[in-house]
């Protein structure tokens, strides 16, 4: 068996290798009881043998669970489809959101449009094979995700967009494969991102096959995305509209398209591109044609130029930092370049198969902690893996934490099927820990928790922690949101990688603690949204609401920030503090923000050896921070 402790290095060996796939064979499967849509089963019945067509059962799907959060589950299989299929004139602050799709196998798990289907024909009006929603602008179809499948557009079909995307808040994509199986790769667009209002979320591990544009964003409020594999597109391998979009890894082949082109719009943060061509192709690998934008680590083949800037003028060969606007600082710094922090990709904990070794927290209602800390002692008295909340139904709806929780020994995952899980403020108390973690036998992750809360928005537990790690072992903490309580409490040592996480209060990270975060969303009216008093902290990805301090780096903290927007959207906010402040500490800072009342004055604090200055809003151009470094070493 792959020791869990390996993972990191060899995921990234993976990754530097170009492919995009995982380590392991996937076979996601899932206890009966657990709550799944299993739609090869009745009432659905869908077939997978790649010849029926599976078109009025699979939206009859949509149509019956829509605005449930439950997991549609497809086993194996080619399920075969000859119309568009989903959420289609959705509605805004309805049920049309809360969809998840999970396969099997992102190889054997495949939705297949059928060659030549009507209404594909036309790649100038794109028709979407797979909605998971499109209709009315909206902010609140949350919690999508698309986990282990391939989208198939057939042949014939160039008017075909593969998937159609939209989440808000939390919702991701995990490997995941869109692909024209046409011999001349035709078809509109693989990821279709252009709903309006499309984030935050996050997408990784990804790869396109052919079509026109292989992702195409416009008006999207904030996409994150890590590890895409776009494969000969037509017209350009990422079509950027109106978009703030934070991208790392991102590798592109095709003999006619450019690698990515973006509008006067378009606020993206790419790091560590991959950009390739042949003689022939187009002449320039990104094209800009305003907007703006932070590039890192670009290295572009078989391109006459790397970057067309706004304006025209060029940029060739390899990119080691190019930003348009003015790095900033107040002290002075040594080199106004980003920090440049270690990079560790999040452990991928492999995929329990054995049903035997999953626990089920037995209870739902009053006594949730009870059966969550019996279900957990019971797994790891028997060497079992992984603990689940089967998908709660009826007018409980959620389980209530009503005492700590203390997670050890083998479990390895926690899976919450995104059920609600509400802290219960008694069973909790000051200054308590929710779940902690402690002598584990490795990495533990804990995931898919649609909510964690009580009270609702901004009311009460601010003085409660969520999470505290007290083992050696790395803590996952993926695709889930909480709002009333502090996120986690300082440690003296240990990492944590968080991804897809909507939280409403602090996180904090002590001396000694390493954090690396993709797509957090912190959102807060007054207390600071991510504290780092002397640890380190890597974020891909920042998405903000409310006018409190959105990081705050104290005693020798080294943070880094690439990409993501501060978005001040919030009436009567009674405080106006710095969005960022650093005492003694190394950071660097790229994000865009924009606001609708009350913006903030000033953007940098910075304190050094006890004097302190100010960033001011005015002194930016365009609501965009290109690079703000803070060298206390200097």
């Amino acid at each position: 068996m792959l020791h869990a402790r390996f993972l990191p290095v060899l995921i990234a060996m993976v990754v530097a290798s170009g492919f995009n796939t995982t380590l392991w064979g996937e076979d996601i499967r899932f206890p009966d009881d657990a709550g799944v849509v299993n739609m090869s089963q009745p009432p659905y019945s869908l077939v997978g043998d790649g010849k029926t067509d599976n078109t009025v059962a699979f939206q009859k799907a949509f149509d019956d669970l829509r605005g449930k959060n439950l997991t549609f589950y497809f086993p194996n299989g080619t399920y075969l489809v000859s119309d568009r299929v989903g959420i289609t004139g959705g509605k805004a602050h309805s049920n049309d959101r809360f969809i998840n799709l999970q396969g099997q196998s992102e190889a054997g798990a495949i939705i297949k449009l059928k060659d030549r289907s009507p209404g594909f024909d036309d790649a100038a009006n794109p028709r979407v094979v797979v909605s998971l929603y499109d209709g009315a602008s909206t902010g609140d179809a949350m919690h999508t995700y698309v986990r282990n499948l391939t989208v198939d557009v057939g042949a014939g079909n160039p008017g075909a967009a593969g998937l159609r995307y939209l989440s808000n808040n939390s919702g991701a994509i995990y490997d995941l494969t869109v692909r024209s199986s046409d011999p001349q790769k035709l078809g509109a667009i693989g990821l279709d991102l252009r709903q309006s209002q499309n984030g935050p979320a996050f997408i990784k591990r990804v790869t396109v096959e052919g079509f026109d544009y292989g992702i195409q964003t416009a008006n999207t409020f904030s996409l994150v995305f890590e590890h895409l594999s776009l494969q000969n597109q037509r017209k350009a391998a990422f079509n950027a509209g109106n978009s703030r979009l934070t991208i790392r890894g991102l590798k592109t082949s095709s003999t006619a398209a450019a690698a990515f082109l973006g509008d006067k719009h378009t606020n993206i943060t790419l790091i560590e591109a991959e950009l390739r061509t042949k003689p022939g192709g187009a002449p320039t690998a990104i094209v800009l044609k305003g907007g703006k934008a932070f590039f890192r680590d670009i290295k572009a083949s078989g391109y006459a130029h790397t970057i067309e800037a706004p304006g025209g003028d060029f940029v060739d060969g390899p990119v080691d930092e190019w930003y348009p606007g003015k790095a900033q600082n107040l002290f002075g710094v040594a080199k106004a370049t980003t920090l440049r922090l270690p990079i560790e990709e999040t452990p991928e904990i492999p995929w329990e198969t054995d049903m035997n070794k999953w626990v089920p927290v037995g209870v739902t209602g009053a006594q949730g902690g009870l059966t969550f800390q019996q279900a957990i002692d019971k797994a790891a008295r028997e060497k079992k893996t992984t603990v689940y909340f089967p998908k709660a139904r009826g007018s409980a709806g959620k389980y209530v934490l009503d005492q700590p929780v203390r997670v050890h020994g083998s479990v390895n995952r926690i899976i919450g099927m995104e059920n609600i899980l509400w802290i219960d403020g008694e069973g909790v108390k000051e200054g308590q820990v929710a779940i902690t973690f402690e002598n584990l036998d490795g990495p533990v992750v804990i995931e898919r928790f649609f909510n964690i809360l009580k009270l609702g928005g901004w009311k009460g537990l601010y003085d409660r922690y969520l999470f505290e790690n007290k083992s050696t072992h790395p803590v996952v903490i993926r695709s889930l949101a909480h709002g009333s309580c502090m996120h986690k409490k300082p440690g003296t040592g240990g990492k944590w990688f968080i991804e897809d996480l909507a939280g409403g209060r602090m996180a904090q990270f002590g001396k000694g603690e390493k954090t690396w975060m993709r797509q957090y969303n912190p959102e807060s009216p007054d207390l600071d949204m991510c504290l780092v008093d002397g640890g380190q902290a890597w974020i891909l990805g920042l998405k903000t609401e409310g006018r409190s301090r959105h990081i705050v780096a104290t005693n020798g903290a080294k943070v880094e920030l690439l990409g993501g927007v501060a978005y001040q959207s919030w009436k009567n906010q009674p405080i106006d503090p710095p969005m960022f402040t650093v005492v003694d500490s190394d950071a660097s800072f790229t994000i865009g923000f924009y606001h609708w009342n009350l913006p903030f004055t000033n953007i940098v604090s910075e304190t050094r050896g006890g004097q302190t200055k100010l960033l001011e809003r005015t002194a930016l151009k365009d609501y965009h921070l290109p690079l703000y470094r803070a060298d206390a070493g200097k």
